[in-house]
């Protein structure tokens, strides 16, 4: 486990975050932040849910959702969309893919091969440039590859 991913360095990640999204941070807002910041499995919303009760039983699932865009729309998270299945949450806002494993429908972050850019690995049209990416992989993913 990294630094970030320990109680202090999460809950100092998340205030960075915040302050410069400006988001307005409820109590509620920060549980959900920190249960996303220290998921490496790509959580759903339920999921996320079920974490936050433990942390604080009165939360509302309508106040993980609202409290879900509120961040994706900041940047602070991102939300995933993957075919005919829930949505996901990512904390790593780092230039990345996802690899979704079709047996078992773990989500793991995929980085691209070091000095590799987007450009370099698909056929743009001539004059276009990549902003973000956001692309899934689907196969299968064997049990020794760790999320971190």
């Amino acid at each position: 486990m990294t630094a970030t991913h320990t109680p202090i360095g999460i809950r100092r990640q998340a205030a960075s975050l915040v302050k410069r999204a400006g988001v307005r941070m409820t109590r509620q807002r920060h549980v959900v932040l920190e249960v996303v910041l220290s998921s490496c499995d790509h959580p759903t919303a339920a999921t996320i849910y079920e974490r936050c009760r433990q942390h604080l039983t009165g939360i509302s699932l309508a106040t993980v959702y609202n409290s879900l865009e509120a961040m994706t729309e900041a940047g602070i998270i991102n939300h995933l969309h993957f075919d005919n299945g829930p949505s996901r949450y990512c904390a790593n806002l780092v230039p990345h893919v996802h690899m979704q494993d079709e047996v078992n429908d773990r989500v793991i972050d995929v980085q691209l091969k070091e000095g590799l850019r987007p450009e370099d690995v698909f056929d743009l049209p001539e004059g276009a440039r990549v902003c973000r990416m956001d692309a899934c992989l689907h196969g299968f993913i064997p049990d020794t590859v760790k999320t971190v």
